[in-house]
């Protein structure tokens, strides 16, 4: 039941398949959850992980100094210590446990590249005809088009499947910030899934844009790119389809 249902009318609305291949790598943003940083303790103490060495013989001086403990028990205590590492990564669908990337983080790169393609309150088609798009916008709309794809273009699901039920791997990776005591350095690890092919849906009410400024969009969407870390060049794409169903 939905509102076409109770009120007997239906706006119209166009909806668009999209397949898009991941050039090198899309990287996770969203901080994981403890069982995926133990396994990645785990991991990196079988290694023999040095940056992990001084917190660890800390832990067990401090926790176990008569036993060995087991590997759980000790990526347990290391995730109880105040340094502790933390991972960002990707948000799993529930059923399946897929990684997934989300459909709102995909409406708001649309929303990104819209922005990047037409800055100001014009683009290509904002005054045609019925003819050449769905409906026209009313006469002296006033709006930048990012604020108009906010109201009006939706990414229905709320995961976005990447193939995968593990990361391709975790990188480690320098990060700067300004704190009030100044610049400072620290590692920032992040999940990645190497070339995932993916595919969603867009749903357009009134189908108010032409084909031309779709592709001016999707063209900067190439560049631009989705996930964490685009400031890299992470999450570059090639779209393979755009096809109204």
């Amino acid at each position: 039941m939905g509102a076409t249902d109770i009120f007997g009318v239906q706006s119209s609305v166009a909806r668009y398949r999209v397949r898009l291949q991941v050039l090198d790598k899309i990287v996770g943003g969203v901080p994981s959850s403890e069982s995926v940083i133990k396994g990645w303790l785990k991991t990196r103490m079988e290694l023999g992980d040095r940056d992990l060495q001084e917190l660890t013989q800390k832990t067990l001086a401090e926790r176990f100094p008569d036993r060995q403990p087991t590997a759980d028990e000790l990526a347990d205590a290391l995730l109880e210590s105040d340094a502790a590492p933390s991972i960002n990564g990707f948000k799993r669908i529930p059923d399946t446990g897929e990684l997934a990337y989300e459909g709102r983080c995909m409406k708001a790169a649309i929303k990104e590249w819209a922005n990047s393609a037409y800055p100001g309150t014009d683009w290509d088609g904002k005054t045609a005809h019925d003819t050449e798009v769905g409906r026209p916008l009313p006469k002296g709309f006033r709006k930048g088009l990012m604020a108009t794809i906010s109201e009006r273009a939706f990414v229905p699901e709320v995961y976005i499947g990447l193939g995968v039920k593990e990361p391709t791997g975790v990188e480690e990776r320098i990060k700067h910030v300004m704190t009030p005591q100044g610049p400072r350095s620290s590692i920032n690890r992040v999940e990645y899934v190497e070339r995932p092919l993916i595919e969603f849906e867009v749903k357009v009410h009134d189908d108010f844009l032409t084909t031309e400024a779709w592709g001016r969009i999707w063209e900067r969407g190439e560049d631009i790119g989705i996930g964490a870390d685009r400031g890299r060049s992470d999450g570059k794409f090639e779209l393979l389809a755009w096809e109204r169903i």
